[in-house]
């Protein structure tokens, strides 16, 4: 891997902010990448389309912005429509399949539809969960970080009496890929 492109697209009060800070801190601290986070917000901050764009790469990163996106999770529609810029041809694409029903001319694309949020509320038992939830989608699709310095990280950084359910969202996020 030179470089990776990540995007995570959702509305504001998804998690997918916290997504893209537990992506760059694993990368940095336990994978020994250089990494860059750019989260953009609009102003409804709960509610309104977000993004974080990430960037991983062997080398130093002299630009922080993605602009060759290989791999995007999107929650919602409208942050699909105004974040789907900037994709490789050949770029992953995972799209929640009951708020993105709308995707448009994939065939350049490796296309995901999974039901995110509903599995993050029903299989790991709070909402909360769908930045780790996410994060799991991540690296099973993209393998830019290890599955065990995910695990390590997240149960370092979970709260306590909160680890056991962040092991569970990192369960339903590796199950919702087949």
């Amino acid at each position: 891997m030179k470089k990776y492109e990540i995007r995570y697209g959702a509305v504001g009060g998804q998690g997918i902010i916290t997504a893209g800070a537990l992506l760059v801190d694993i990368a940095v601290e336990m994978e020994r990448k250089f990494a860059i986070e750019s989260p953009t917000y609009t102003a409804a901050v709960r509610g309104g389309p977000t993004k974080v764009d990430v960037i991983i790469s062997d080398e130093k990163i002299d630009f922080p912005h993605a602009t060759a996106i290989d791999f995007f999770l999107c929650t919602d529609q409208r942050p699909y429509d105004i974040y789907k810029d900037c994709l490789k041809d050949n770029a992953i694409v995972v799209v929640d399949s009951h708020l993105v029903r709308e995707i448009g001319d994939t065939r350049h694309w490796t296309v995901y539809q999974v039901p995110i949020i509903n599995e993050t509320k029903v299989g790991a038992g709070n909402v909360v969960l769908t930045s780790v939830v996410s994060l799991a989608v991540t690296q099973k699709l993209t393998n830019v970080i290890s599955y065990e310095h995910m695990v390590e990280h997240i149960k370092h950084w979970a709260p306590k009496g909160a680890v056991e359910m962040n092991m569970k969202a990192i369960e339903v996020g590796m199950s919702l890929i087949k």
